[in-house]
């Protein structure tokens, strides 16, 4: 991850935030996703969103741990090559049981997946 925006101005309880990754044209995925013709698994966008959560301050700054419950929703809209930077523009709302965020990931070319992440917050103890 190249970096993460976060956005403070947000509202009580709710998150936004942009961050990018650079798709390492190296990654060993590459040459059976798919022989010939190189595409970044979808699972990928996936991983990316949830690191961009991951990285937020509020989750960071010792608060209590989530753990990812739920790919509610995903739908990808086009292909992520290697070389290429995916940025993930990224919502988080608190809920009565951890986190809902919406996660749009892009690339140079437009965009590329509509991700919904679900977290839990994990009990101390």
């Amino acid at each position: 991850m190249t970096q993460v925006v976060h956005d403070p101005s947000a509202a009580p309880g709710r998150t936004e935030a942009v961050a990018s990754f650079p798709v390492d044209a190296g990654d060993p995925v590459f040459p059976g996703h798919y022989p010939g013709y190189p595409v970044l698994p979808g699972v990928y966008l996936i991983e990316y969103a949830d690191r961009a959560v991951r990285a937020q301050p509020a989750l960071a700054a010792g608060g209590p741990p989530v753990r990812l419950a739920a790919v509610e929703r995903c739908r990808f809209l086009a292909p992520v090559y290697p070389g290429d930077v995916v940025t993930i523009a990224l919502t988080a709302e608190d809920t009565e049981a951890g986190l809902r965020c919406t996660a749009k990931a892009a690339t140079g070319r437009g965009p590329a997946a509509d991700i919904t992440l679900s977290y839990r917050r994990e009990q101390a103890g």
